[in-house]
């Protein structure tokens, strides 16, 4: 089914996943993510669409736009679904181990997408109101790299309380925050408040002894922690910089190598303070990157031989965009499998 087109969403939000169960109850976390999205676009008028790909999905289990408890239609928001399948993702190497290329999928999107703006994110997050309420004012620069902190919440946000009341769970049970230097765990931490903007560093100052320090050293202080799950930039920039590298492996610090050829693209990054917030729902340890799953998710890909950009591959690489004082470009013009048609389902 292909809906008639609507009109031009000053936002695209573009993630990308399939029907595996990745890191234990996908559905459910979806479900928050999607609901909580779309009653925000309607709550502050935000044009947007949700590009959400389906990469490779399991031919067991049904679609994502099946399986999803998909909310009634809004005026403001739209969900488009388009599915990448088991053919094309059998091209790449190393298909057999890898069953989602995250980078490559959320291409698909971004090459795809109609909005003013594209935002790159993925499909566990809640946003704070203050954060929608601010891109809602449309006052956003095309030549700004948009980022903010992920702040990490324990699991068991409540599927059925409203918006407001999930938020303000997350609010309360927060666990980690990924800050542009480091990640400070609350949980090992006497402290139990999350830093406001006036008194930010002086805070940090005094809690650097609980903070795990970032270890990528690029020389350019940018914010690159976390930064996979919120990159907003114009949709020109994306076309520029050509999507994020499209390397037939695993994700780590693809999402980086992006964020440093925006800056060196003439981009400048622009970190929002809270209460702007996205809240991650944490999930299973190893089944993506955090300090105490990091072992084993090594682990896991080096026994499917499964490569992966190492820190100190992607410190070279931030370091030459330095000193060439330019972006570096990987794919073709071909990015985002622009020449392959896909199947796109629309909701909304």
């Amino acid at each position: 089914m292909i809906a008639p087109a609507s009109p031009t969403p000053y936002l695209s939000v573009v993630a990308t996943a399939r029907n595996d169960n990745h890191g234990g109850d996908l559905l459910g976390r979806m479900n928050l993510f999607i609901n909580g999205l779309m009653q925000q676009a309607e709550r502050f008028r935000l044009p947007l669409e949700l590009i959400l790909v389906e990469w490779n999905p399991p031919e067991d289990k049904p679609g994502l736009h099946e399986a999803l408890q998909l909310p009634e239609r809004g005026q403001y928001g739209t969900i488009r679904f388009i599915t990448v399948p088991h053919d094309t993702h059998r091209r790449f190497d190393h298909s057999d181990a890898l069953p989602l290329f995250q980078m490559i999928g959320k291409n698909v999107g971004i090459r795809r997408a109609r909005g003013e703006f594209v935002l790159a994110t993925n499909i566990d997050l809640l946003f704070s109101h203050q954060l929608i309420q601010y891109i809602a004012r449309k006052k956003l620069r095309h030549d700004r790299m948009v980022r903010v902190d992920r702040t990490d919440v324990a699991e068991g946000v409540p599927t059925n309380g409203s918006l407001d009341e999930q938020l303000a769970w997350c609010e309360q049970n927060i666990i980690r925050v990924n800050g542009r230097d480091a990640t400070l765990d609350l949980r090992t931490s006497d402290e139990h408040r999350i830093y406001h903007p006036m008194d930010r560093r002086a805070w940090l100052l005094e809690k650097l002894q609980d903070w795990d320090l970032v270890p990528v050293v690029t020389r350019k202080r940018l914010h690159l922690n976390g930064c996979g799950d919120f990159t907003l930039l114009h949709r020109d920039r994306w076309a520029r910089l050509r999507g994020y590298p499209e390397f037939e492996m695993f994700s780590m610090h693809l999402d980086s190598v992006l964020c440093t050829a925006a800056y060196f693209s003439g981009c400048r990054e622009q970190v929002l303070q809270p209460p702007m917030r996205c809240y991650h729902v944490e999930h299973a340890v190893g089944s993506g990157w955090s300090k105490e799953g990091e072992a084993k998710l090594n682990a896991r890909l080096e026994k499917a031989g499964i490569p992966q950009t190492s820190n100190q591959q992607f410190d070279y690489t931030a370091k030459g965009m330095r000193r060439r004082r330019e972006p570096r470009i990987y794919n073709e013009e071909t990015w985002g499998l622009v020449k392959d048609t896909f199947e796109e389902v629309v909701h909304g």
